[in-house]
C-alpha cells in the first residue's frame, strides 16, 4: 500500500505529559519525537511491523488494504517508557484494541524496554498461564526500543490508582470499574501477590504502572491476571527477599498521593488532594477528571483510602497463605506464612533488608495475630 495512503488511516490522540514526582528529563525524547519514531516504526518496510501486529491481534493474516482506521492514544507515561493504546478498525467494521510500549529515551531506557521484552519471553516460558505472550519487538529510529504487548479485547489493564464508592480499585478499562465490588478488588490484589510467588527470580515489577492485565469473565466471578512486564530478573532471593520485592511492587491509590518514601498523608488537605488526584485522572478521563477527583476527595475524607492501605497489608499476607494452601494443609500453610513474614520483619528490624515505605515491619506480627484470631486462615 502507498505510504501516504496508509498515513491517512492513522489518527493520533495526544495529551500533554504529566510529571508529578520529578521534572521531565530535557534529554528524554519528546512526545512529538516519540510519535514520529513510532509512526516510522509501524510503517517501516512497507508496514511490515503493522501487518504482523494486526495479524497477531486478529489471529489471521491482515492486509493493510483492509485497515480502515488506526487510532493511537497517548495513555501513560513512566520514568523510562510511554504506553500507547491503539485501536484498529478494518473495512468489515471489526475493531480490536492493542497496546504499544516504547522507551522514551536512548541508552539505558531503550535497553530497559528491550530487556523487558526478553524477560517477558522468559517468564512466559516459565509460567505460561500467568504471563501474556509477547508478539512484536523492534526498534524505533534513534535506537529507541519498542514492542507491542497482548492487549486484546479479553484483557483489560489493571491499574490501581483511584477508588470509587466503597474503596473499589479501578480496572483501567473504560466503564469496567462499575463491575468491581470491594470484595472483587481484594480478590484481585490477592491474585497479584499469588502470581508473584510463582516467579521467585522476579525482582522488579511496577504494578502501579499497569503491568498486570485481567480477563473479565461472565458475571465477573473469576478474574484471571497475567504478568505483562518485568523490569529485572535474578537469582531466587528466598521467601524473605520475595516478600521485600512484593511490598516494593504493589501500591494502592495512595501511591500517587505519596512521594514514594513515606506513607501517604491520611490527613491531607483538600486543596492539596484534589489537584494531585485531578492530575492522575486527567490522562484517562479528560473532562470528567475534575468531578471524579472531587468524588475521590469525598472517599478520602471518609477514610476509604486509609482502609485500602490496611486491606492491602492483609491481602499480601493472605495471598501468601492461599498460595501455600494449594499444596499444604490449612495449619501447615498458615504456620509457613507466619514464619516467612516474621522472618521478613526480623530482617528489616535487623537492618539486613530495607524497610517498606508503606508497610512497617513492626505491624507484621500484630497483623498475623489478628488474622489468625479473625479466622481468615481456616
Amino acid at each position: 500500500m502507498d505510504r501516504a495512503a496508509l498515513l491517512r488511516k492513522i489518527w493520533w490522540n495526544l495529551q500533554q505529559p504529566w510529571h508529578f514526582r520529578r521534572p521531565p528529563d530535557p534529554a528524554a525524547l519528546s512526545v512529538t519525537a516519540t510519535v514520529k519514531g513510532l509512526q516510522a516504526f509501524l510503517l517501516d518496510e512497507n508496514g511490515a511491523i503493522l501487518r504482523r501486529t494486526l495479524a497477531a491481534v486478529w489471529q489471521r493474516p491482515v492486509a493493510l488494504e483492509e485497515l480502515e482506521r488506526l487510532e493511537i492514544a497517548f495513555y501513560q507515561e513512566g520514568a523510562a517508557q510511554r504506553v500507547w493504546h491503539a485501536q484498529a478498525t478494518l473495512t468489515d467494521s471489526s475493531t480490536r484494541p492493542f497496546g504499544i510500549i516504547v522507551a522514551r529515551a536512548s541508552g539505558a531506557s531503550s535497553d530497559l524496554t528491550q530487556r523487558d521484552f526478553v524477560n517477558l519471553q522468559r517468564l512466559q516460558a516459565q509460567q505460561a498461564r500467568h504471563c501474556v505472550r509477547p508478539y512484536v519487538s523492534g526498534w524505533l529510529p534513534g535506537k529507541v526500543a519498542a514492542y507491542t504487548v497482548e492487549w486484546l479485547e479479553l484483557y483489560k489493564e489493571v491499574v490501581f490508582e483511584i477508588t470509587i464508592a466503597g474503596g473499589v480499585f479501578l480496572v483501567n478499562a473504560h466503564g469496567a470499574h462499575r463491575h468491581f465490588s470491594p470484595q472483587i478488588s481484594r480478590h484481585i490484589w490477592r491474585r497479584i501477590v499469588d502470581i508473584l510467588w510463582y516467579y521467585p527470580g522476579l525482582q522488579a515489577v511496577n504494578i502501579q504502572a499497569g503491568d498486570f492485565v485481567a480477563r473479565l469473565a461472565d458475571g465477573v466471578a473469576e478474574i484471571d491476571l497475567k504478568l505483562t512486564t518485568a523490569r529485572q530478573l535474578g537469582a531466587n532471593p528466598g521467601a524473605v527477599g520475595q516478600i521485600q520485592m512484593i511490598l516494593a511492587s504493589v501500591i494502592t491509590a495512595s501511591g500517587y498521593l505519596s512521594d514514594g518514601q513515606r506513607p501517604f498523608d491520611r490527613h491531607m488537605r483538600q486543596e492539596v488532594f484534589v489537584p494531585r488526584m485531578h492530575a492522575v485522572l486527567r490522562r484517562r478521563f479528560a473532562d470528567q477528571a475534575l468531578s471524579l477527583a472531587q468524588r475521590q476527595w469525598e472517599l478520602f475524607a471518609q477514610g476509604a483510602f486509609a482502609r485500602q492501605e490496611d486491606c492491602l497489608k492483609e491481602d499480601c499476607i493472605l495471598a501468601t497463605y492461599h498460595h501455600l494452601r494449594r499444596h499444604q494443609s490449612a495449619a501447615s500453610a498458615w504456620r509457613a506464612t507466619c514464619q516467612r513474614w516474621q522472618a521478613y520483619a526480623d530482617a528489616v528490624q535487623a537492618h539486613t533488608l530495607p524497610p517498606s515505605w508503606w508497610f512497617p515491619a513492626a505491624e507484621v506480627p500484630v497483623l498475623l495475630a489478628r488474622l489468625e484470631q479473625q479466622q481468615h486462615v481456616r
